[in-house]
């Protein structure tokens, strides 16, 4: 009795509601309560489990990879590296023309040689400027070596600006980026990593082969070993990448996989999604009872997999209207099909 008064009180503030910019015939149709015979299909209220697996996109790569860059504006005399190279440490990947720099070094070598003379059968002062003049072709020597790139350490190439010998590059311009070879991950970045949180279990899909992985680092909570704030990286377990790598390169070559989410809720009472009907921000049934039908007012939670949490509004065992999805029975089992109804 309790909810059919307050679906009386809710059916007189919608009819009012709806009162705007409509004609009293228009408002006197809607059947809010005892409505005449129609065909209608039903679902009851229960607790039950309710789960729904999204799919996204995301890459596979080097998302840890050492930015090698230019030191100086000058043009290129050597380029010998393309994305996927192979390279060991120390191997040169390219060179700048340092001319300029050769004829600067060649004058600093002279003044070091009057210096160092001078320093001979001088006192203090000309021992003094001789260490002035050794450090700065130590300098020059320095700044003439960063002009040849070469890998730090052995890995893969993961990025590369091509360049042309003979094209100027400028001071800070990238050359290519380096990872070492057991570094490739499987990671997702921009506003789609807010999706995961730290320690969430997840599926990836690489290569047609499922793998289960656990999310490593995600926006929620950042590792101080976090590449960004905005990367979610997924972890498929000790070794896995590795074996990928040896078996299947191409796997990772490729630059993408699928991760699978599971988002569930547990033994909570839900309804069909076709049983909740909202006016704007409000949300309701349609409850059956016997021969009369009146809408209450509930609280949602989540929708998964076809169904609606509800939070408030309805007990277990309550009987709704719902048309078009999930499990209910027909209200007339002689009528094949069930008729339309809709509240609208």
């Amino acid at each position: 009795m309790k909810k059919k008064c307050a679906a009386m009180l809710l059916a007189f503030s919608l009819l009012l509601t709806s009162c705007a910019g409509k004609s009293a015939d228009e408002e006197i149709k809607l059947p809010i309560y005892g409505a005449d015979e129609i065909s209608f299909e039903i679902a009851e209220a229960k607790y039950m489990d309710i789960s729904e697996t999204t799919a996204l996109g995301v890459t596979v790569g080097y998302p840890y990879s050492v930015y090698l860059t230019y030191p100086a504006e000058a043009s290129v005399t050597f380029f010998d590296i393309t994305n996927g190279d192979i390279v060991t440490e120390g191997q040169i990947l390219a060179q700048l023309d340092s001319s300029d720099l050769d004829y600067e070094i060649n004058n600093q070598k002279t003044a070091l040689n009057a210096a160092y003379n001078a320093s001979l059968s001088g006192g203090t002062a000309a021992a003094l400027q001789y260490q002035i003049e050794q450090s700065r072709l130590d300098m020059l020597l320095a700044e003439k070596e960063a002009y040849t790139i070469r890998a730090p350490f052995d890995g893969i190439v993961t990025s590369v600006t091509r360049a042309t010998e003979g094209a100027i590059v400028a001071a800070g311009d990238l050359c290519c980026a380096i990872s070492e070879e057991n570094r490739a991950c499987i990671y997702v970045e921009g506003g789609e990593a807010a999706n995961f949180r730290f320690g969430q279990q997840v599926q990836v899909k690489l290569d047609n082969v499922t793998y289960d992985a656990t999310v490593v680092e995600a926006p929620d909570i950042a590792p101080a070993t976090a590449t960004s704030v905005n990367v979610a990286m997924f972890d498929l377990g000790d070794g896995v990448m590795e074996k990928i790598w040896e078996e299947n390169s191409m796997a990772i070559s490729a630059g993408w996989a699928t991760v699978y989410v599971t988002e569930s809720r547990k033994n909570v009472l839900a309804v069909p999604d076709a049983a909740i009907k909202s006016v704007g921000t409000d949300h309701y049934v349609t409850m059956v009872d016997g021969d009369e039908r009146f809408r209450l007012n509930v609280t949602i939670g989540k929708q998964l997999g076809g169904y609606t949490e509800i939070l408030n509004g309805i007990s277990e065992g309550d009987i709704v209207m719902a048309q078009g999805s999930g499990v209910f029975s027909s209200a007339n089992e002689n009528e094949e099909e069930p008729g339309d109804w809709n509240w609208e």
